[in-house]
């Protein structure tokens, strides 16, 4: 029984030695101290994270962005309707040449007289755009009534041997426009609420034609044109377009006509007698003009 005594005694030292041994690292926590430990243990601090989002960005997302067209924002695409007026300013050069040869017709050299028509001119326009993205194609037609107009007068007349014929004869050429009409292209780019644009196309003219080699009073015979046709030809030029109001916009442009040259042959006013040269003057006029037009669109 000592010996179990003495078992169970050097038992309940070690356990007194060791006890403390384990302890010596720790401190024993206040109560104010547990339950801040509570608060921020390990497993609660993830468990807040999980709950805040932070914006991402997709690939996919991205990619669309990238890829989506650039558009602009101003909307072009439509039937239009307005009215114009501007200014234009022509080249009638017109050549006069003896027939049936200068040799013949010695009395008359050949010659150019170089009217420069101007006037003012106004009119209607209508057409449709279609826009896509920062492009655009359209067509336009319009019709212009125009006073443009000029006559020009050579005298003396000059003979082919280089002096002039005698008297107070005369040579004279005019061009008068009454209208213009034009189909034409357009196609350029959209900036929001600017149209930068070419055109080509159509044009037609109505056009008044005079000219006289006039010999008279010392010669017996003069050699009249006067006439009007509508002539066509081809017209281009750029321009530029820009919206102020949703359905209101307004428009400045250049265009370069051409509608080619017109020729005639005019008879002696009072017929030779028989056995006489079968004199004629034939006359060519050229037919081109610059336009400067402003105007105003209103976009279905």
């Amino acid at each position: 029984m000592s010996g179990g005594k003495s078992i169970f005694a050097v038992l309940i030292v070690a356990a007194c030695t060791f006890m403390p041994a384990q302890l010596r690292g720790q401190q024993v926590a206040t109560p104010d101290e547990t339950a801040v430990a509570k608060t921020f243990t390990p497993e609660r601090v993830p468990s807040q994270r999980r709950h805040v989002s932070f914006p991402t960005t997709s690939d996919d997302s991205s990619e669309a962005e990238r890829s989506a067209p650039a558009t602009s924002g101003y909307k072009w695409t439509g039937f239009y309707i307005g009215g114009h007026g501007g200014y234009n300013w022509g080249n009638a050069d017109t050549s006069f040449q003896a027939l049936p040869s200068p040799g013949t017709f010695f009395n008359l050299a050949d010659t150019t007289l170089r009217p420069h028509p101007k006037g003012f001119a106004g009119g209607i326009q209508g057409g449709y755009n279609w826009q896509r993205n920062h492009l655009f194609v359209g067509g336009e037609a319009d019709f212009s009534w125009t006073d443009m107009d000029e006559t020009v007068t050579l005298t003396p007349i000059p003979q082919n041997n280089g002096t002039p014929f005698p008297g107070a004869g005369f040579l004279r050429a005019g061009q008068k426009t009454n209208w213009i009409n034009s189909y034409r292209l357009r196609g350029g780019v959209a900036i929001d609420r600017v149209l930068l644009y070419g055109t080509i196309g159509l044009a037609l003219g109505n056009v008044h034609y005079t000219a006289n080699s006039d010999f008279r009073p010392v010669g017996t015979e003069q050699y009249i044109a006067d006439f009007s046709r509508t002539r066509a030809g081809v017209i281009a030029g750029p321009g530029a377009e820009i919206g102020i109001l949703k359905h209101i916009s307004v428009k400045a442009e250049y265009l370069f006509y051409d509608l080619s040259k017109a020729g005639f042959v005019a008879n002696p006013s009072i017929p030779f007698p028989p056995g006489f040269p079968n004199f004629q003057v034939q006359y060519r006029w050229k037919t081109q003009a610059n336009t400067f037009n402003a105007g105003v669109n209103y976009r279905f």
